[in-house]
């Protein structure tokens, strides 16, 4: 028997084709494990279930009771110690967090005003998971005027990924279904969200003060042609790093200046676009300061399971139990990257064994550096909830 008052989380996740038969089954599980009338149901559904809004509504609304409910479809689904990718999925995630506030929002651009409505009115003290719409909602410019504000909560979450169109994706909020804008919820009290990510890259040659650049473009790396300095860190690699940088070339812009050269996740990982060996010049995908410190990364399998091992070790070693994780990972990982499924949702639960996980593959994940909020790729997000040590 569940003692009342107590938090309980419970993820589960099926590969069942027929939507009805995988709802029933799930829900059942849920209700043996925590019990009705949940705080949040959490769901991630692969395409293949997208058009079946009233059985989830009838399953999560209806059977299960759940107070708040949120969600959306993705390429991959996790759930229950596994990683579904490339078929049927549906994973629902559910907790509850006795003596919190736990509420679900739908964020809208308003075209006429240029704002997002919607956004629930919460600070530091908070925690949000948020899942957005690559093709109908700002992302970028949203995360910048957050960080321009300064009072925000920490954000985990991710880019659905379950359609190659505008109106293709599926977003739940309650009893209502959205096919753009984002979706989420916020829990505040009670419980904690500690965000961990994982870039997944590893730092190679010196970093590099940007002396002049415009936009994405950078055009000079202490005072030389920028192509002039990758030139020189690519020649001082080893072959099998060379390699490496040649598949998957990138840099890790400063997030905040003042942070001290190398400083682990002050940097911003970003893909490079192109060279140009005729003006000298490097080109990003973001924008870059002039003055910002630089340093070219480079990303591959060993390298991204090497950094989600020490990251969790790291945290493991001070965090309390989890009570729940949600895990977003980029839809190029798992078994395109590591060739197996299951990687990163099986480092998880080895440092944090007993948690129950759920999340999705993202087309673009949201965690933070140096606390600020942004979207980045071939990452892992990850959301700690843990107990709240101030409350009684």
């Amino acid at each position: 028997m569940k003692i009342p008052g107590q938090d309980q989380v419970a993820a589960v996740a099926s590969a069942e084709p027929n939507t009805e038969k995988a709802l029933d089954d799930l829900v059942g599980q849920l209700i043996g494990e925590i019990g009705a009338h949940p705080d949040i149901a959490l769901v991630f559904l692969s395409p293949h279930h997208r058009d079946k809004h009233e059985a989830f509504q009838m399953a999560l609304g209806g059977e299960l009771q759940a107070e708040a409910i949120s969600g959306c479809t993705a390429a991959g689904v996790i759930g229950a110690g596994h990683e579904i990718q490339g078929g049927p999925g549906i994973s629902i995630w559910a907790a509850k967090f006795p003596g919190s506030r736990v509420q679900d929002f739908h964020l809208e651009l308003d075209e006429g005003g240029g704002f997002v409505r919607g956004w629930p009115d919460v600070g530091p003290e908070a925690g949000v998971v948020l899942l957005a719409d690559p093709f109908t909602f700002p992302l970028d410019p949203f995360f910048s005027s957050l960080r321009q504000v300064g009072r925000y909560p920490p954000i985990v979450g991710g880019l659905a990924s379950g359609a190659d169109r505008s109106g293709g994706n599926v977003f739940f909020e309650g009893s209502r279904r959205h096919s753009s804008g984002a979706a989420g919820f916020v829990v505040q009290g009670g419980v904690k969200m500690a965000p961990i990510l994982s870039q997944g890259c590893r730092a190679i040659g010196p970093p590099f003060v940007v002396t002049r650049s415009e936009k994405n473009i950078i055009y000079e790396l202490g005072g030389q042609p920028a192509y002039q300095g990758l030139s020189e860190v690519v020649r001082s690699l080893e072959a099998s790093d060379r390699r490496s940088f040649a598949s998957a070339p990138h840099v890790g812009i400063q997030a905040e200046k003042g942070l001290s050269e190398g400083s682990p996740g002050g940097f911003l990982v970003r893909g490079v676009m192109g060279v140009d060996s005729s003006r000298g010049t490097v080109s990003v995908a973001d924008f870059v300061e002039e003055g910002a410190m630089m340093q070219f990364h480079t990303r591959d399998a060993d390298t991204a399971h090497q950094d989600l091992d020490d990251l969790l070790s790291l945290e493991s070693g001070f965090q309390p139990t989890p009570l729940g994780a949600l895990l977003f990972s980029c839809s190029g990982r798992g078994i395109p990257l590591f060739g197996k499924a299951d990687h990163d949702v099986e480092i998880v639960e080895e440092f944090f064994p007993q948690t129950p996980v759920a999340g999705m593959f993202a087309a673009g994940e949201i965690g933070p550096v140096c606390g600020r909020p942004y979207i980045h790729g071939f990452s892992a997000s990850l959301g700690l909830f843990l107990p709240d040590s101030e409350r009684g």
